[in-house]
Order: C-alpha cells, then structure tokens, then sequence
C-alpha cells in the first residue's frame, strides 16, 4: 500500500507542474513592419520604441507575448503580400496605402468596425481614414500620414512684382503666378511652376483635392471625370504648360524640388522631401510654405495625403488581443515614437517631433485636409492612378482636347471597374 501512494503522490506532483507549465504559457502575437522603425534602422530611438510597445502591450495584456517581425523597406513591400496570400500572415502588420485595397479586396484584412465603436475612428483625420475604408467598413487604423504643400520662392516673386507674403490662394491666382514668374533673373531663367509629369501618377493631385470631387462615384464606383471640377483640373495645367520647365515630360519630383532649391522654379507642390535631398534647403530663408491653391474662394482646402496603415489579419487567433495592439501603436502615446512620419491624429500629431520645429507649421495645418483623388480605395486604384496620367499627359501637350479628356478617361475608369 505504502508503495502504490508514492506512486499515487509522484502522480499528482508531475500533474501539478504540468498543469503550472500550461498556466504560465504565453499565447504569442506577431507584429511585422519595417526595420528602419522596427529594428531601429534610422535610429536607435525607434527600436527602443517598439521595446517599449512590446512591455506595454504584454503588461496590460497577460497571457499574451508580442513578438516583433521585421525586413528592410525593400524586401517588406514584397514579402507582406506573400505572407497573406500564403495563409501564414502576421497577425498585426503595417500596410501602404496604395497596397490597401488590394489586400482588403482579399480578404486578408479584419473589419476593425466589429470590434470597436464606431465613434472609436472619429480621432484619425478623416481625409487619412477614408483611404482605408473598403466597402464601408473599417479596415485599418492610420499609423502615419503625410500632405503636399505649396512651395514658393520668395525672391522671384519680389522681382515679378508680388507680394511674397501672400501666396496664391485659387486655381487662378496660381496660374496668373506663375506666369509672372517665368522671368529672367541674374542666376538664368526662372519658370512659374515645376510639373513633375515624369512621375507616372496622378499629376498635382494635390489642386484636384482641394476641390470637394472624386474622380469615381464612391457608390457604383463608375468614372465621374466629366465635371467642373476634373475639367477646370485638367485647363489649368494644360493653360500653366508655358510657365513649365522645359523638360517637364521627363522631371520626377525629387528633381522639380531639386530645381527649386537652384532657384530654376518658382513654385512647386511637395511633401518634406525637398529638404531631404537638397543639403541645406532647410536652413535657407528665400522660400516660403503655403496651402495648396484651392479651386476657388469657396472650395474647401485640401492637399493630397498618403500614408501607412495599422491593420489586423482575418485569420488571426486572437483579434481581441491584436485590435488592442493596433490600438497600442496609433495611441498618442506611442504613434509618434514608432515612425519618423506625421501622426495622423490631432493628439498624436502634438506629441511628434514635427510640432516642436515651426518649419512644419504648414503642414500640421495643410495636413489636417489631406485626402486622394479617388473618395475611396479599390482594388483598381493603381490603375485609375495611371489612367488619369495618361489623360493629364495629353491634354498638357495638346493631345487632346479638355472636354475629350474628361470624357475618355471617364470611359477608360468605366472599362476599368465593370
């Protein structure tokens, strides 16, 4: 008898650790972005940031590891897509805008709407929000944003006669600008404004978003390009085409903010990157930053906006304890420390390093009323993008009349979403 108890007793003591092995297991939760933020790639602070999360996370979340995945820019923008399409996807991961509908038309995306109220969504800027909206659901939180802004030098207008403390403001003060400014001055010739054709996308989406157009119906998603809006659109650029750098066809927008900074342009329309690639454009004093020319008086202010989304996998085991995260990361507390972006809420935008330098006063205004020319991303969003190009393209160079332009590209868009 006495032996069979010792058995009876190593019995239940090889149960107990057992049963205290199960109870301190920890159910693991993948996060997967980018390394330049995730493993610190452009700075230390941003690895120490995401340790941080992951502390945060596991501490108001027992039971639950936070495990953080990442690959440089180049390998992530090709490796994401893989991962979902192969079923083995992160459960939390960072998504690009232009890559959204895709992967929501997928079925590869969380409806954030099932989980949380929808009063939840209302702090994000809602031009932002609305790029990841599929089908009238929430599909992804905005984690960073980004807006284009009006850039003018300051000298050439002084010498075109205006006044370099008021920009223009409409459609038609920016093209009576910039002819004003196709001038010559001691440095060479100076051009009124710096198209950036070369960039294959939809040209100066910036002054078709400050109109309140889509250029597709957010209901049947059909063409809505023949308007006032999207026609006035396309006379101003194709009436500024004199006031264009020679080689507008060929220019990009890193060498339209590269003219700029030589002073070989007036105005131009970019996001912070002019001073990214121009060694001390920062720091000099004969440009200014405004809003973007509003279609008229009346019109709302607007800009475009891109950005980078935070959203949830469709096949995650634990979408409670990943919403949660997705909430974590776009919380004021954490959105700005986790990205060298703008955050894209009011709160979050405040906590950035971008509020305390007055160099960004202009965006942190502009940014507010960034949205895209389309009201809503499809899956068909690139290739509208490039459609509106191609028609932009030949209106500028005289290709093609306004009206057939309008017409033709709400046929093409059409042909596209049928």
């Amino acid at each position: 008898m006495k032996k069979l108890s010792l058995i009876f007793v190593f019995i239940m003591v090889v149960s107990l650790l057992a049963g205290g092995e199960a109870a301190m297991a920890t159910q693991k939760l993948v996060y997967y972005g980018i390394s330049e933020w995730v493993g610190g790639g452009i700075g230390p602070e941003y690895k120490t940031a995401y340790e941080d999360l992951a502390k945060a996370f596991e501490q108001e979340n027992p039971g639950f590891e936070l495990e953080l995945q990442h690959d440089p820019w180049g390998i992530w923008v090709t490796k994401l897509p893989t991962l979902l399409a192969s079923g083995d996807a992160p459960d939390v991961f960072m998504v690009n805008n232009p890559e959204f509908p895709v992967f929501a038309n997928g079925g590869y995306l969380l409806d954030l709407g099932e989980k949380l109220d929808k009063e939840y969504f209302n702090k994000f800027f809602q031009g932002v929000l609305s790029m990841y909206v599929h089908k009238g659901k929430n599909m992804g939180m905005p984690f960073t944003t980004d807006c284009r802004v009006l850039w003018y030098n300051k000298e050439v207008f002084e010498a075109a006669g205006l006044d370099p403390d008021k920009p223009p403001v409409t459609w038609d003060e920016l093209k009576e600008y910039a002819k004003k400014c196709t001038i010559k001055m001691d440095e060479g010739n100076v051009y009124g404004y710096g198209m950036d054709l070369a960039l294959q996308e939809f040209p100066a989406q910036s002054l078709f978003c400050a109109t309140d157009a889509s250029i597709i119906d957010p209901e049947t998603l059909k063409g809505n390009t023949n308007t006032p809006e999207f026609k006035g659109y396309l006379e101003l650029l194709r009436d500024m085409k004199p006031y264009y750098e020679l080689d507008f066809n060929a220019i990009d927008h890193q060498k339209a903010s590269t003219l700029f900074a030589q002073k070989k342009v007036a105005m131009i329309i970019a996001g912070f990157w002019p001073w990214g690639i121009n060694e001390g454009l920062k720091d000099e004093t004969f440009y200014s930053l405004a809003f973007v020319p509003k279609m008229n008086s009346s019109a709302p202010d607007g800009s475009f906006g891109g950005g980078f989304a935070i959203c949830v996998s469709s096949k995650t085991k634990s979408p409670d304890a990943a919403v949660k995260l997705a909430q974590l990361i776009t919380s004021p507390e954490f959105n700005a420390r986790l990205m060298s972006d703008i955050p894209a809420t009011e709160d979050g935008m405040k906590k950035s390093k971008f509020a305390e330098d007055p160099k960004y006063d202009m965006f942190l205004k502009q940014i507010k009323y960034a949205r895209q020319g389309q009201s809503i991303k499809t899956e068909y969003y690139a290739e509208i993008d490039m459609a509106v190009w191609e028609t932009v393209s030949a209106v500028i160079n005289g290709e093609l009349s306004v009206e057939q332009g309008a017409a033709k590209l709400e046929e093409k868009i059409n042909q596209i979403t049928q």
